[in-house]
């Protein structure tokens, strides 16, 4: 986020750490990541994150894109990191490293998006882990009233601290 100055990023990281698993999955689910793909990333190093927000932010980065690319070696450098991060989030999903909250989610079925389309119509290189296509039971979350997957008040704060 390099674009952010430091007080407005310090701002959410401040609010990410003490905000709830549903508001973390409603970031996750509803981030600006061409700006907030470092505060995705923050999310993810938290354990007592759900594993229902990791599932969405796998499938949000482009886990089917980037499976067209068998090695990190193959991907484009400004790509690398993101590939590098998949498989980050597919060694920690597999290992149990994020809680379980109850909250719910389906990647053939997120607001009526499928993000696994496509997947399986052709071999790829580094096809997708099976377990990551699973849907989570669990409760959906309510993301109305937010903006880029912040509540209205925190975002107005937020877009207060980025004018200066």
């Amino acid at each position: 986020m390099s674009t952010v100055h430091p007080e407005a990023e310090q701002f959410l990281r401040d609010y990410l750490r003490s905000a709830t698993p549903q508001q973390r999955h409603t970031f996750v689910r509803r981030a600006n990541y061409d700006t907030g793909e470092a505060l995705v990333r923050f999310v993810l190093d938290d354990p007592t994150t759900d594993r229902a927000s990791a599932l969405a932010a796998y499938w949000i980065l482009g886990a089917g894109y980037y499976c067209r690319y068998a090695s990190a070696d193959e991907v484009p450098e400004p790509d690398r990191p993101t590939w590098e991060l998949l498989r980050l989030i597919e060694e920690r999903y597999a290992a149990g490293y994020w809680a379980d909250h109850g909250i719910g989610f389906d990647p053939t079925d997120d607001d009526e998006i499928d993000w696994t389309e496509g997947e399986g119509d052709d071999p790829e290189p580094y096809p997708v882990p099976d377990l990551m296509l699973r849907a989570l039971p669990g409760e959906l979350v309510d993301d109305e009233d937010t903006e880029d997957g912040l509540p209205l008040d925190v975002h107005l704060r937020y877009s207060a601290l980025l004018r200066g």
